[in-house]
């Protein structure tokens, strides 16, 4: 393509045939930039869309830890009700 590129540049006069060559190359550049940017613009979307899922996951993990927390101090104090219930139930039975 470079080359018959470079041999147009040197005619004073261009036939029919090689400016519709020239046309066809022309449109194709367009349509190829258009892809280019439209891909660019995919791609941006989609490091948008990570970014926004690595936060949420962040939060979620955050969330999971405090209610893990949470649980933990449920158990511990549902644990010591029913050890207080069962010293209780022995004393009532002694």
């Amino acid at each position: 393509m470079k080359e018959r590129i470079e041999r147009l540049k040197k005619l004073t006069y261009i036939p029919q045939n090689e400016i519709a060559w020239l046309i066809e190359q022309a449109e194709l550049s367009v349509k190829q930039q258009e892809i280019i940017e439209e891909n660019k613009r995919q791609q941006e979307v989609t490091v948008h869309q990570f970014r926004q899922a690595q936060k949420d996951i962040q939060q979620l993990s955050g969330d999971r830890k405090r209610y893990k927390q949470a649980l933990e101090k449920i158990i511990t104090n549902l644990t010591f009700a029913i050890t207080v219930a069962q010293n209780e139930l022995e004393g009532d039975v002694k």
